[in-house]
């Protein structure tokens, strides 16, 4: 085949021009890059354009039919008329009449994907019209086959016709000697030296000229054995023809420099993705890893806020201690040795004032140090809140470094910031951060700004109450009956050591419960705190993880096509 090597790598940088163009499709690219590379590929899809001109009977169809080993240019069917025919492909074999003087002839012959083929009329018969070959197509050929028959190739029509030639297209002409198998190599080798002089005297340049045998080139392509058939193709002289098409033509300076000019195109254009793409995954991967440590921050916080729970509690039962102590102070007070005889014969009384007393006592005290607590956490919590934001603008704060991305990737990263940012700020409001904690507190059962005393001072009345009730006082009041004074009074006050150690005993299983309530509380409080903040930052993780998958096969693809580009200038270098 003609050229393989050139069209092997025009196929490449098609296949990568293809690629490219579906690589830019998806990184929604600007039209005009999409557009450039429609016309890079338009134009790298053109075939060539030959031009066959000679005498009726000189051997053109037949030339052709052996040079493109296929039988696409009938011998003999086209009669000798004024008309021109253009070979190109279709899958389906059609005439299209353009004018009177043109036909176009598709034909489902491969070759014709890379070559057009515009086989003209007998010079005898266009002299008079040259135009249409001459303006039409001369300019735009490739090359133009100037076929002579070695039978005779003294034909006076043929040399005017050449003299009608711009001299600029003269450079695109070859002049091909057919049918020398008819004629001696002397003979061959005496009309060559004729052609060339008349060529010197009739248009003042000097062209190619290459003997051929179209039929012995036909017949060659039927051998079987390759060697016998590389040797009859050497004779017919089509070797030659093949290298002067490939060496001037297929890979000659011009077409290479366009195959070099499109392969240039398409890697500045690849570069320019592949900068957009890369700067994409790296500023993905530097998100990643800012957003890795604003969790580690928050998990280190959120250590500290435990850690703070911890003192609270501390605090908490501490003055909870001297609550329990200063309760049992009053509780000595009431059970004196008589007060303890009244309360055993149900004479005391005074049960419900030690109640409202040490309610009284304890709703004070355990308020304050549960608010104190609570806003002591709150002010951590606020500040949590406060530093996330800092870090965020530290770590986000240069919107520009994510500039030469994807244009779509910047303009959803900077939304998704920019809410994350407005998020950050509306919610670190002293009113807004308020109403967060209110609810946070309030949904785990603790209420942080209703008292908490009161249920913890009511808890202690409870033990009082229940405390007390463990006298079986009708059993105790039969038993004081019946023994005497000395040993009542040892009862009564058994009886005060039992109620005071069973006070203690209440309390403290008391105490237990309540701060591991309250402890209990403010941790899930604090996680739900925590995990609503770090709920923030999921649009953003959540975004950089789809990108992340996007991104990839065009980094692939990208890789790919630089390897395949790279391989194309090298071998057009």
């Amino acid at each position: 085949m003609l050229g393989d090597e050139f069209f092997q790598t025009r196929a490449q940088l098609g296949t990568a021009l293809f690629a490219l163009s579906t690589l830019t499709h998806d990184l929604h690219a600007s039209e005009d890059t999409a557009r450039t590379l429609n016309e890079l590929g338009s134009s790298l899809r053109e075939p060539f354009l030959f031009v066959v001109v000679g005498e009726v009977k000189a051997g053109k169809s037949s030339l052709l039919n052996a040079l493109f080993g296929e039988e696409f240019c009938r011998v003999d069917v086209l009669p000798a008329t004024d008309k021109i025919y253009v070979f190109k492909y279709d899958e389906k074999e059609r005439d299209v009449p353009v004018s009177a003087q043109l036909t176009e002839c598709y034909r489902p012959s491969k070759e014709l994907k890379n070559f057009n083929i515009v086989d003209t009329p007998g010079t005898n018969t266009i002299v008079a019209d040259h135009e249409i070959i001459t303006r039409q197509f001369l300019p735009l050929a490739d090359l133009c086959l100037f076929v002579f028959s070695a039978t005779n190739p003294w034909s006076a029509t043929a040399w005017n016709f050449l003299e009608h030639v711009h001299r600029k297209w003269l450079k695109k002409v070859v002049f091909v000697l057919q049918q020398s198998d008819l004629r001696s190599p002397e003979e061959v080798a005496t009309i060559m030296q004729h052609m060339e002089q008349t060529m010197l005297q009739k248009i003042g340049e000097r062209c190619p000229i290459i003997p051929v045998s179209a039929r012995n080139a036909w017949a060659s392509r039927l051998v079987n054995d390759p060697v016998e058939r590389a040797r009859q193709w050497a004779g017919s002289g089509f070797e030659a023809l093949e290298k002067f098409i490939a060496n001037n033509v297929t890979s000659g300076e011009p077409q290479t420099d366009k195959l070099r000019s499109v392969c240039r195109s398409a890697q500045v254009i690849l570069v320019e993705h592949a900068s957009q793409v890369r700067t994409t995954a790296k500023t993905l991967g530097q998100d990643t890893q800012k957003l890795d440590e604003l969790r580690g921050s928050l998990a280190a916080r959120k250590e500290q806020s435990i850690r703070q729970i911890g003192g609270a509690i501390w605090t908490l039962a501490q003055n909870y201690e001297r609550i329990s102590q200063r309760g049992e102070e009053l509780l000595r007070e009431k059970l004196t040795l008589m007060g303890t005889f009244k309360l055993m014969f149900g004479k005391g009384g005074w049960e419900r004032a030690f109640q409202t007393e040490l309610e009284q006592r304890q709703r004070t005290s355990m308020s304050q140090h549960v608010e104190s607590s609570l806003e002591l956490i709150q002010t951590d919590l606020k500040s949590v809140w406060k530093q996330v934001h800092e870090l965020m603008l530290r770590h986000f704060a240069d919107q520009q470094q994510a500039t030469h991305a994807l244009p779509d990737f910047e303009r959803q990263r900077k939304e998704l910031l920019d809410k994350v940012s407005l998020t950050l700020v509306e919610k670190g409001d002293g009113a807004e951060f308020e109403s967060q904690m209110r609810r946070l507190f309030t949904d785990t059962g603790t209420l942080l700004r209703i008292p908490a005393g009161v249920l913890a001072a009511g808890g202690i009345a409870t033990v009082v109450a229940a405390a007390l009730m463990k006298l079986t006082i009708l059993d105790i009041t039969g038993t004081i009956a019946g023994i005497g004074a000395v040993t009542g009074t040892i009862f009564a006050l058994a009886r005060r050591k039992k109620i005071l150690a069973e006070y203690g005993k209440q309390m403290a299983a008391k105490r237990d419960s309540m701060l591991q309530d309250i402890e209990d509380h403010l941790r899930h409080a604090i996680n739900r705190f925590y995990l609503e903040l770090e709920q923030n930052f999921q649009p953003l993780e959540a975004f950089c993880a789809a990108q992340k998958n996007n991104i990839a096969p065009h980094l692939a693809r990208i890789r790919e096509l630089e390897e395949t580009l790279g391989k194309c200038s090298a071998a057009l270098t």
